[in-house]
């Protein structure tokens, strides 16, 4: 599970973030000719290729491109094993969105990877920066100025052309590419920011590892907070709406309409 821990109105939240395509298609099952913990794209796996020995944070992205390009299409996750079986489960992944930069594809390949990795009936969260991944870097006042000006100042039509004369085109792309996750606060996790400082003080004189942590986790809610609400503004620019978050109720219950509506087409 990967959590963007966001400061926002005077609150700290944890906010999981996930592959908005990507489906869990089977449970509790196990394959002859597919292990566990691997990505299998147009029939080649992940655990066969070179891509699987290098230490590149980014080489699961690459080798999902690397084996999309003739044949661009959804394919598969395993699962790690459960704890008391040889079964995993399988995620359908939605063909990867076109590369941006080294940044995004980062956060791409920490969602792939964080899939591989689950455990089935367990959760392990993993907090993730935005700023140590180097997204945001470029959005600059003045970039966003500028996006902010040709989306007021002229037709729709116009903004690419205008994007990539003025150089901001790159502003656009990263907003297409963030759109391909799902944000959603787990509501159980939110805490008063007032009562996180509190206890930082506490600790602040001594100086153990409990404050170092809780610090660094504390810039990295501020810093998240920052970016994100550059990128959701951006998108509102563009997209004319806000990125979209939702809670882990209304998460629940989409999931829960979804399934239905899955049930009635069945019965049908």
């Amino acid at each position: 599970m990967l959590i963007l821990p966001i400061a926002n109105n005077k609150r700290i939240m944890s906010v999981q973030v996930s592959l908005a395509g990507a489906t869990k298609i089977k449970e509790n099952v196990h394959f002859e000719d597919a292990d566990e913990s691997d990505i299998i794209v147009n029939r080649e796996k992940f655990s066969d290729s070179s891509f699987r020995l290098s230490k590149d944070v980014n080489a699961a992205a690459q080798f999902v491109r690397s084996r999309s390009i003739l044949h661009p299409r959804s394919y598969l996750i395993t699962t790690k094993e459960r704890s008391d079986s040889d079964k995993y489960d399988v995620y359908a992944v939605e063909k990867p969105p076109y590369k941006v930069d080294d940044s995004l594809d980062s956060l791409y390949s920490a969602a792939l990877t964080d899939m591989r990795k689950e455990i089935p009936g367990k959760n392990k969260g993993k907090y993730i920066s935005f700023k140590k991944m180097g997204i945001g870097s470029d959005l600059s006042n003045d970039k966003i100025a500028e996006v902010q000006n040709i989306v007021k100042n002229y037709e729709k039509r116009e903004w690419p052309k205008l994007f990539e004369e003025r150089g901001v085109a790159n502003i656009s792309e990263t907003i297409d590419f963030i759109n391909n996750f799902d944000y959603t606060i787990l509501t159980d996790t939110v805490i008063p920011e007032d009562s996180l400082q509190e206890v930082l003080n506490g600790f602040q004189v001594i100086k153990t590892r409990d404050f170092k942590n809780l610090n660094n986790y504390y810039d990295m809610a501020m810093s998240n907070a920052e970016i994100f609400t550059r990128l959701s503004y951006l998108n509102k620019l563009i997209n004319e709406r806000p990125l979209a978050v939702t809670d882990t109720k209304r998460s629940k219950e989409k999931r829960l309409v979804k399934s239905r509506k899955n049930e009635e087409k069945k019965i049908a």
